[in-house]
């Protein structure tokens, strides 16, 4: 375990293993807790196979350390935490180990993004998630991307891990779902006409624009600068 290809535990080795859960279906491990000195260090769970699916490092019950994630006995994805926010270089890896993308958080704050590949995973690879984080929290939007990189089939808005604006959500057509768009306010569905009039007194709130309607969207610099669009190719000039 401790040789596997870009892991490196941030749990003690000296720590020692306590089971708290096993498996439905048999008397194997699922997750355990790392003891050290009668403090827990950290949690592990694993497969019914044996194989990691998850640990997390702790100091005074806070991720402090590496936080992995796992499949098929490879590392997915590693996140650096500092006293139980999200600080520094998040990575995530391809089912062959190759590192797919980054994105780093500062104390808590940044944006989270996640990568994918086209045709159902057989393809290139592009940006499927974003989201804001501020102090450990998601606040501002998150957007689920399709392949195209230049629309998308999910929206919502948040505020200190509530929802707090319109929620919309397109079908494989480009049209928005049944029931769409929701309204929310810190958590608390409201309707149409109760949103736009918070809207004139709360800032924090997105407008309600009917183009937003339409699933195309123009993202802000920091997220479209990761988006993987089709080159195409330059004409070549004609010397005379």
């Amino acid at each position: 375990m401790l040789s596997m290809k870009n892991y490196r535990s941030s749990i003690s080795k000296n720590a020692r293993e306590r089971v708290v859960a096993t498996h439905l279906k048999g008397p194997q491990k699922y997750k355990v807790e790392c003891v050290l000195k009668q403090e827990v260090v950290g949690i592990r769970t694993f497969e019914e196979n044996g194989q990691l699916q998850y640990e997390c490092p702790l100091k005074n019950d806070l991720r402090h350390g590496t936080v992995y994630f796992f499949s098929d006995g490879k590392v997915d994805f590693a996140e650096p935490y500092r006293n139980g926010f999200a600080h520094g270089t998040a990575k995530q890896w391809s089912d062959d180990g190759e590192l797919i993308g980054t994105y780093t958080m500062n104390h808590g704050t940044g944006l989270d993004l996640w990568r994918a590949k086209k045709n159902w995973g057989t393809g290139s690879i592009y940006l499927s998630e974003a989201r804001y984080i501020q102090n450990g929290k998601w606040n501002g939007f998150e957007w689920w991307l399709n392949e195209d990189q230049r629309s998308v089939h999910d929206e919502r808005h948040f505020c200190q891990d509530q929802l707090h604006g319109i929620e919309r959500c397109w079908n494989f057509q480009g049209r928005l779902r049944r029931g769409y768009p929701k309204y929310w306010i810190k958590g608390k569905r409201i309707t149409k006409r109760q949103y736009i009039s918070a809207c004139a007194k709360d800032s924090t709130l997105p407008a309600f624009r009917l183009k937003d309607n339409n699933p195309h969207r123009d993202f802000p610099p920091e997220v479209s600068k990761h988006c993987t669009r089709p080159q195409t190719k330059r004409k070549k000039s004609k010397i005379n």
